[in-house]
């Protein structure tokens, strides 16, 4: 198992896509410090994880999906494989783990860039280990919250460009279903709300956020109630992973080789 997750990554590795999605860990946090007049180390780290993981991160892991699921097809190199034998659930779970993994690298890269930031502009790094907690944890729930999303592109088999736009629609409905009071002030339960990775992660995210101006003071108690912790968010998103990884499994193994 170990030497298919080597050679998914050799492969991903060899792709431009792979370079530039590292690129962005570190071209945003840059330019979302530059639009801060002054801030804090949560500031930087914010827009770590909220702005370059949310908006950037997921998106990038599906498409990152589609290369590595279509890639046997498209140098017809399935058949061989199988022949081998290697079966299609241990290639599954490898592209599954070199997700996982370049998800948690994403966003340690960003906090390391971060922390670069912070000291360049002298900011304080009081709470640099809860910072790192919690980029760290993102990092493993943004890749549970891209699998969803990665059961569609798997089950449309070579089609790069639905894959571009499903990963695009999902990633921007996810963003859009945070900011809606009907979504994140419900409490936890057998609802759709309680399902929906995203803004589950914000909602946990939100409570280690240290509220400023009333507007913002208002938001923080309306919410709080309905804060999740983080043995329950990972309890969730965890479950969602082993049952999207399942799926996935199940839709490759029926794809024609």
């Amino acid at each position: 198992m170990l030497d298919l997750v080597k050679c998914e990554f050799w492969k991903i590795k060899r792709k431009g896509l792979f370079k530039i999605a590292l690129f962005t860990a570190v071209l945003f946090p840059v330019f979302n410090i530059m639009l801060l007049a002054e801030g804090s180390l949560a500031d930087v780290m914010s827009s770590v994880r909220e702005e370059s993981g949310f908006l950037l991160l997921i998106p990038i892991l599906v498409i990152i999906a589609a290369n590595l699921f279509f890639e046997e097809h498209d140098s017809d190199t399935l058949k061989n494989l199988i022949c081998v034998p290697v079966l299609k659930n241990h290639l599954v779970i490898a592209k599954v783990t070199m997700l996982f993994l370049f998800s948690v690298t994403y966003e340690m890269l960003g906090f390391c860039i971060g922390i670069l930031i912070a000291l360049a502009q002298g900011i304080s790094l009081n709470g640099w280990a809860l910072q790192l907690f919690l980029t760290f944890c993102t990092g493993i729930l943004l890749w549970a919250a891209a699998l969803p999303c990665i059961i569609l592109v798997v089950w449309c088999n070579k089609s790069y460009i639905i894959s571009v736009i499903i990963a695009f629609f999902y990633t921007l409905l996810g963003f859009a279903l945070h900011l809606s009071d009907a979504i994140m002030m419900k409490p936890l339960g057998l609802n759709i709300s309680t399902f929906i990775p995203v803004p589950m992660v914000f909602r946990w995210l939100y409570q280690f956020k240290v509220p400023e101006g009333k507007i913002m003071t208002d938001f923080y108690n309306r919410l709080s109630p309905y804060f999740v912790s983080t043995p329950i968010i990972f309890a969730i998103l965890i479950a969602e992973a082993i049952v999207c990884i399942i799926l996935i499994i199940r839709v490759y193994q029926k794809q024609e080789a």
